[in-house]
């Protein structure tokens, strides 16, 4: 408080006179009002000084709102930054390391193709562009390339079917449709038979080439068997069972391709030959041999040639890739020669043998060559130290050298084997020319040989 140098000892005086009057009322500090004077007591006056200045105060704080919420605090700046900053640094890298392959090619960076085909996804029934049809348009096509194969041998009649060619009269089947036949007619999708006669056929590829004197053919489009996928959707059109059921359209999926599958023509329990197919769900019997497996787009990709005995589900059509090669040189000359692109020779191990029990005696009968036993050792008897199949003779060229005498197989590529059908079984899954390993029993231990499978004659 700053002094006042004006004040003098009267002055002074009066000052103390006045304190000793009633206080007025002082102002609130919060609202600016004021108190008056008043002629009761000092102390009543004071008494009621204090109560109005309370009164006033609880005014004051009931008028006065008080604000809990706390200020907004700003978002920092620094995070959106630094996003921005990350992020252009990342798409300036991309940028570099593009530009980096561009100008290094093939001495900087290695592309390595992918292995898989491309393919576009059916996705609607009808495509006007690709050529891509509904499965009952599909069979429509093929249904006018489509004949049936009628013919007499000496134990009588059978059926089967076929497919135009080309526009020469020339037509496709099977060659055991035709087996043995003394008289064939061909009848067309129009319902009029024709006598045909043989251009030429391969008996081991099982295909054959008719021809017939005929106008209006419509040849069938020839698709390519390496474009099918598993999955594939395809339909085989012929007649099963006779002429009752003509142009007959059974539809399914491409359930395997490529498969080599060993055929025994003669049913005496030996593979003659192993004969590339492709493997398809859709239904097909007798009668359907030599008639077309055709895709979705309507063009031949499979040549039927025979079901799975009692299995109604597994049917097996002849590549068109390969069988087109066969076809078109029976048309130019009358007969197919050279590797054969469908069918190869059975796959042999060159050894010969017979299934054995661990603990049993064997002996082989020189006049007859079958095989005696006996659970007690007997004298000129030989015993087998473990199951498998007994070698008997190791000659062919491939197994001198590997196998001996006395050796018993175990296992070919880690397949068990226990008798000879599960040996030739076996080693028939494999292609010729392929190595396999095989396990067998020697002196009291398991040995390991490896071996190049041979090629058996096609019988």
């Amino acid at each position: 408080m700053e002094e006042n140098k004006d004040m003098t000892p009267e002055t002074v005086g009066e000052s103390e006179n006045r304190i000793s009057e009633p206080a007025q009322a002082p102002a609130c500090e919060q609202c600016a009002c004021t108190g008056e004077a008043s002629d009761a007591p000092a102390e009543i006056v004071a008494e009621e000084v204090k109560e109005e200045q309370a009164t006033q105060e609880r005014a004051c704080v009931q008028s006065f709102t008080w604000n809990f919420k706390p200020e907004p605090t700003p978002a920092p700046k620094e995070s959106k930054r630094t996003f921005f900053a990350v992020f252009g640094g990342v798409v300036a890298l991309c940028l570099a390391l593009l530009t980096l392959v561009l100008f290094m090619g093939e001495g900087g960076f290695q592309i390595i193709r992918t292995l898989y085909n491309e393919r576009v996804v059916y996705v609607r029934e009808y495509d006007e562009q690709s050529g891509l049809l509904t499965p009952n348009e599909a069979a429509d096509v093929m249904k006018k390339s489509t004949v049936t194969i009628s013919v007499i041998t000496k134990t009588g009649r059978g059926t089967g079917s076929g497919f135009v060619y080309d526009d020469k009269g020339h037509i496709c089947t099977n060659y055991h449709v035709i087996k043995d036949a003394s008289t064939i007619q061909v009848v067309l999708p129009d319902g009029t038979a024709h006598t045909a006669e043989i251009v030429g056929y391969n008996k081991d590829a099982d295909v054959a080439v008719l021809r017939v004197q005929a106008t209006g053919l419509v040849p069938a489009k020839l698709g390519s068997s390496a474009d099918l996928l598993v999955g594939d959707d395809v339909v085989a059109v012929g007649t099963p069972y006779g002429l009752e059921l003509v142009a007959t359209s059974t539809f399914g999926k491409v359930s395997y391709i490529n498969r080599l599958l060993p055929i025994d023509d003669d049913s005496d329990g030996t593979y003659e030959k192993k004969i590339l197919v492709i493997q398809t769900d859709a239904s097909v019997n007798p009668g359907n041999s030599g008639g077309p497996m055709a895709d979705m787009y309507g063009r031949v990709v499979g040549i039927v040639v025979r079901k799975m005995s009692n299995n109604e589900s597994l049917g097996f059509a002849i590549p068109i890739d390969g069988a087109k090669q066969i076809l078109d040189q029976i048309i130019a000359t009358g007969s197919f020669s050279g590797d054969n692109p469908i069918v190869e020779g059975r796959s042999l191990l060159g050894v010969t043998g017979h299934g054995g029990e661990k603990g049993t005696w064997y002996t082989t009968d020189p006049e007859t060559g079958l095989v005696q036993s006996s659970p007690t050792e007997v004298e000129g008897y030989y015993y087998m130290p473990a199951d498998g199949v007994y070698v008997m003779s190791a000659d062919a060229a491939n197994a001198k050298g590997k196998f001996r005498v006395g050796d018993v197989i175990l296992s070919v590529n880690d397949f068990v084997v226990r008798d000879t059908s599960d040996l030739i079984k076996t080693v028939n899954r494999f292609p010729v020319a392929s190595t396999v390993t095989v396990k067998v029993w020697r002196d009291n231990a398991e040995v390991t040989v490896s071996v190049i499978l041979s090629e058996g004659e096609i019988s």
